[in-house]
């Protein structure tokens, strides 16, 4: 009987271990939806507020709740179903990472601020409602390129470490 195993056996192997690795990680990445869905949430949470009505405000604020569940459910379930090794996050991949978030909250922050300061500057009505609006595209953009970014980092890691 022998032992020896074909080079082209092994190499065949290793690329689907490598290949399978790769998907894992991609699947708890999260979808772009998410980030669109949040987006509308929080845009229409605020004119609710904006609309400085009780009945208004009741019913933004239950559709507020109640998409916030229904979006995160699936996004969640993913995330648990594809854990990743303890390995394979560095401290290399968390400095990124908490690079790339700080950097896109203040992206956020200053969007949001100028937008609502410029509008309320100029009288227009709803002023925190398309202040959101406009920073809502940007926190959907952003996380997605985020997210793009710390996938691409965990990938780079596996392969490294493949």
């Amino acid at each position: 009987m022998n032992d020896q195993i074909d080079p082209e056996d092994a190499a065949r192997a290793l690329s689907e271990i490598g290949r399978r690795r790769e998907q894992v990680i991609r699947r708890r990445a999260i979808p772009g939806w998410y980030w669109w869905a949040n987006a509308v949430l929080m845009i229409a949470l605020t004119a609710a507020v904006e609309s400085r009505s009780g009945v208004i405000l009741g019913i933004g604020i239950t559709l507020f709740v109640a998409g916030s569940l229904v979006i995160h459910r699936p996004v969640s379930r993913a995330a648990r179903s594809a854990p990743l090794r303890r390995g394979l996050v560095g401290p290399g991949s968390v400095r990124r990472s908490l690079v790339g978030l700080a950097t896109l909250l203040v992206v956020l922050a200053g969007v949001s601020l100028a937008t609502l300061l410029s509008l309320k500057a100029a009288g227009v009505p709803y002023p925190a409602t398309i202040a959101v609006a406009v920073t809502a595209v940007v926190y959907a953009v952003g996380w997605q390129m985020l997210m793009r970014y710390e996938t691409a980092i965990l990938v780079r890691r596996s392969r490294s470490q493949g």
